[in-house]
């Protein structure tokens, strides 16, 4: 987080380059020019000039204002890092950026963007309200904020490539790429622009660490119909090692010459396939010809390593059952330790050095969040020193927090008691436990979307006249992206959930400058294996962590409701007892033990 007048300071700078240059405006979003959801520290721009460390947002910085447009998510948290700054902070829901433009078109009619750091639809998208509302959006050749931030500027990564093993990987590279390829064919494309680091990795079977909590390897590529490959990384990180793994078919090319390779296939009139949603628009401005020459679809390897094949199935349960175990000591150690002697920080650095004990650990698949009483209803809280709470009794603790392993990525919240809750705090925390029961223990046919499941986990809360402003769950990589897509469980999600497909089901209640209370697990989608229902579906439940009994009121359950709890929780004793401690172990068994509604 910036002080203020840093803050202050960097947006004078960039204030004074669109006086200089007459524009009247600079859109600067979250994302780096990959479009992922994590940028490296090198790429956090957004950050760096506002203060504000949310994995989404978009700041409009005119001559005389500075607005920051962010979902609800993070409201509380973009005024909290923003405070005394200047900047005003908007919910995009109510009025988004390009609306607020539209709305001031008189007054604000140049405005520029970094066309490396937007992807292809969206640009299109303002080109055509520019049109509309005679306003001029201007692509730069070099950011601002890049002519001012070098000092304090974080090197670009540069980790070791490592192949991910077909033990852990379960399909090799080479099918990978002739399934791409038989598509790629099938709609008539001659290339692909794949400016997405997380589908490479997958289809290469490399990992890396460019990113802090998502280990990939920052590139990209450009897949031809004929199997080669155009890899653009820097060839220093290429080793024997490999340069054999990736095979005879993908050739090296520096990083910075990708433009210049797309301009050269283009203008062999040869058809280009992109994912305009996941493309940088500066790969493909200079291309002519766009209306004949670009095909729009979603990225194809989205929906490929989506759906997880029986090796990566194995490997995400062998992973929740190491995770259980270091979740099990976790929450153990909270109910066993002196509350005064806990916080906010201590409790983050102990579930991580936990986890990173267990085998085959990679790194956190996510910076922790751990937020006691009022900081648990931040949604994507970050604890700093600054912030950090110590514990007091008779509160609520809230820890999401996931691992990456070799054998796959955990993400897990569990809400526990700090003390004696009150009735409310019991009362919430039931009412959105009743939510993920009806989510986790849903049958539907094939066919069934994200969209039609969300308001099971919902309906509770609203019953009450309650909600929650996040999705209700996402997709999940094997080793890779801890959100991942296509498919989600929120309302607009209309990717068909499939069998192999791993989401999570996290409902939530944030009672604002109290607590904030989530139960999250990660399920797998199946076929259910009774004869009689070929065509229908269920969720099999991979997370093991038992979930706070003190925060029950059990009266609000129904018979059907508690036996699922009791069920889950003698699954999570049997699975990860084995490798506790007696004393661990024992308390599991107390926490675990059936509760009988008389």
């Amino acid at each position: 987080m910036n002080n203020n007048f840093t803050t202050i300071k960097r947006i004078k700078f960039i204030q004074n380059y669109l006086t200089k240059n007459n524009l009247d405006g600079f859109i600067q979003p979250r994302a780096d020019s990959y479009l992922g959801e994590y940028v490296p520290e090198c790429d956090a721009r957004l950050k760096w000039l506002s203060g504000f460390s949310g994995s989404a947002g978009i700041i409009l910085i005119l001559r005389n204002q500075v607005i920051l447009f962010v979902d609800s998510r993070y409201t509380i948290q973009a005024k909290n890092e923003t405070k005394n700054t200047g900047i005003k902070v908007i919910l995009s829901s109510k009025q988004s950026l390009e609306k607020y433009i539209v709305s001031n078109a008189k007054k604000y009619n140049k405005i520029a963007y970094d066309p490396w750091l937007h992807s292809y639809s969206y640009i299109k998208g303002i080109l055509n309200i520019g049109k509309k509302y005679n306003i001029q959006f201007l692509s730069l050749k070099e950011n601002p904020i890049d002519l001012f931030w070098n000092k304090d500027r974080n090197k670009i990564p540069n980790s070791k490539i490592n192949i991910h093993p077909i033990k852990y990987a379960g399909i090799n590279s080479t099918s990978k790429i002739k399934k791409l390829c038989i598509y790629m064919k099938e709609l008539n494309v001659n290339a692909y622009i794949l400016n997405h680091p997380d589908a490479i990795a997958w289809l290469l079977n490399i990992r890396g660490m460019d990113l802090n909590h998502t280990p990939i390897i920052l590139t990209r590529a450009i897949i031809f119909s004929n199997g080669n490959i155009f890899l653009f990384i820097d060839s220093s990180r290429i080793g024997k090692k490999i340069q054999r793994h990736l095979k005879n078919n993908t050739k090296i090319y520096p990083a910075d010459s990708i433009i210049k390779e797309i301009i050269k296939i283009s203008k062999n009139n040869n058809k280009i396939l992109i994912d305009p949603s996941n493309v940088s628009y500066a790969l493909v401005q200079n291309i002519k010809s766009k209306s004949t020459n670009l095909i729009e679809k979603k990225c194809p390897i989205e929906k490929m390593k989506s759906i997880k094949n029986k090796v990566e199935i194995k490997g995400a349960i062998s992973a929740h059952i190491k995770d259980g175990e270091a979740l099990s000591k976790f929450l153990y150690w909270i109910k066993k330790s002196k509350t005064s002697l806990n916080s906010e920080l201590v409790a983050s650095n102990k579930i991580d050095k936990l986890r990173s004990k267990q085998d085959n650990f990679i790194c956190t698949s996510f910076e922790t969040i751990s937020g006691f009483a009022s900081n648990g209803a931040i949604v994507h809280y970050r604890v700093t020193e600054k912030s950090n709470k110590q514990f007091t009794n008779n509160n609520i603790y809230l820890c999401d927090s996931g691992g990456q392993y070799l054998e796959g990525t955990t993400d897990v919240t569990r809400t526990v008691a700090i003390g004696k809750p009150t009735q409310n705090m019991k009362d919430h925390f039931s009412t959105v436990l009743k939510g993920h029961i009806a989510l986790a223990s849903a049958i539907f046919p094939y066919g069934t979307t994200g969209n039609d499941l969300d308001l099971l986990a919902r309906l509770p809360l609203w019953k009450k006249d309650l909600n929650y402003g996040h999705g209700t769950g996402h997709g999940v990589g094997s080793c890779l992206s801890v959100h991942e897509g296509p498919h989600r469980i929120s309302k607009g999600s209309f990717t068909i959930l499939e069998p192999g497909m791993i989401t999570s089901n996290e409902p939530g209640f944030y009672l604002t400058n109290k607590y904030g209370i989530r139960i999250e697990n990660l399920m797998l989608v199946k076929k259910i294996k009774n004869k009689n229902n070929k065509n229908m579906l269920t969720f099999e439940t991979l997370t093991l962590a038992p979930i706070d009994i003190n925060l029950i009121n059990y009266d609000l359950l129904t018979k059907e409701e508690i036996f699922w709890l009791n069920n889950y929780h003698n699954k999570v004793y049997e699975k990860i007892s084995n490798n506790l401690d007696r004393e661990n172990r024992k308390w599991l068994k107390k926490v675990c033990t059936p509760f009988l509604k008389s």
